[in-house]
């Protein structure tokens, strides 16, 4: 008999939960974890959502050119083979992108805005842009970000690139907001006939359950087996298992919090050198996971309200994607001393957001 993380109840087989998801070309799992009723309840509820109808995920595997279990591409379309559309958000004029379209009506924006979304500057993109599509673009083009930005929008009028060049774009778009601490914003994209609206879904419940599941794996990985069935955890494995609202003061509505400040850790680990990052950080008697998915931004994870005698701890592990003969992908861990896990919890801690 072995216990499973999520319910805490004994059960005669237990299945392995892959720590960062098999979409993302990871085999680190944690053995003998979860119960099926437990496995099943997730993957109905949340995870085949956040893996496979979700912008987030999906962005990250068209990047790094991950492919699915039948080795099909993922890139530019949804599971469904339809090109993929970002849903209008409010405050900003559409986007219309076709497959074929040959022109622009006016030239693409990049708006920036303050906190109530009004617009504060503008800046074109210029008529051709080279490929590869790099973060850097924005840096040639925006010479100076106001102190009062918050938003970051993305603007186009008329038909105007093919799919994928736009998913290019639109990725190092988000990548480069992120970086600036600013929140990124689009309108939509349309392609004939054929309209699938998908949310860039930077704050959706899917989202936020995929994030805190894999901070929980990540933590559970790292913790002696005694540790793994800590009450202090019994709010993180509520909400994995049923979405419901976060019950504590700090994030009332979730545990995941997507980080708006300076990045923490740069001068220990540095930016752009690895593919994911996770990292564990104790603060005021609380335990955060801090998990960045390629360019997809930074994340905390608020993982317990409190500790207990053995979740006081700090870790830092890195990862990068490597191609096997066979065309299947894996990660390379890297774990840092705890020194420098310490040095990383520090510098989050004095950003202030924790």
């Amino acid at each position: 008999m072995s216990t499973c993380v999520f319910c805490l109840q004994e059960k005669d087989k237990l299945t392995d939960e892959h720590i960062i998801p098999a979409a993302l070309g990871s085999n680190l799992v944690l053995s003998n974890a979860s119960c099926e009723d437990c496995q099943t309840q997730c993957n109905r509820s949340f995870e085949q959502r956040f893996l496979k109808g979700s912008n987030f995920i999906a962005m990250i595997r068209a990047h790094l050119g991950i492919r699915g279990r039948r080795n099909e591409p993922v890139f530019g379309f949804d599971r469904h083979g339809h090109p993929l559309t970002v849903a209008v958000q409010p405050g900003f004029p559409p986007i219309r992108i076709g497959l074929a379209a040959q022109r622009l009506e006016r030239p693409m924006q990049i708006i920036l805005a303050d906190e109530h979304r009004s617009p504060i500057s503008y800046y074109f993109l210029p008529n051709e842009i080279k490929r590869p599509i790099l973060p850097s673009l924005f840096d040639t083009i925006i010479d100076d970000i106001p102190k009062t930005a918050h938003f970051a929008a993305f603007w186009a009028d008329g038909d105007s690139l093919a799919a994928n060049p736009w998913r290019e774009l639109l990725e190092a778009f988000v990548a480069w907001s992120n970086n600036k601490t600013l929140l990124p914003i689009a309108s939509s994209i349309a392609s004939g006939e054929a309209r699938v609206d998908l949310t860039l879904d930077w704050n959706t419940e899917d989202r936020n359950r995929g994030l805190a599941k894999i901070s929980y794996m990540y933590a559970l990985s790292s913790l002696p087996e005694q540790h793994r069935y800590s009450p202090a955890f019994e709010d993180t494995r509520t909400y994995i298992l049923n979405g419901t609202a976060y019950p504590h003061d700090y994030w009332r509505k979730a545990p995941v919090l997507q980080w708006n400040g300076t990045y923490p850790g740069i001068n220990v680990i540095g930016e752009h050198k690895f593919t994911y990052m996770l990292a564990l950080v104790s603060n005021q008697g609380c335990l955060f996971c801090l998990i960045r998915l390629h360019n997809m931004g930074l994340f905390a994870v608020k993982l317990t309200p409190a500790q207990d005698s053995g979740l006081g701890l700090n870790s830092l592990s890195t990862y990068l994607l490597n191609k096997e003969d066979n065309g299947r992908y894996s990660l390379q861990e890297h774990n840092f001393s705890q020194e420098k896990a310490n040095d990383f919890a520090a510098s989050a801690i004095s950003c202030g957001q924790l």
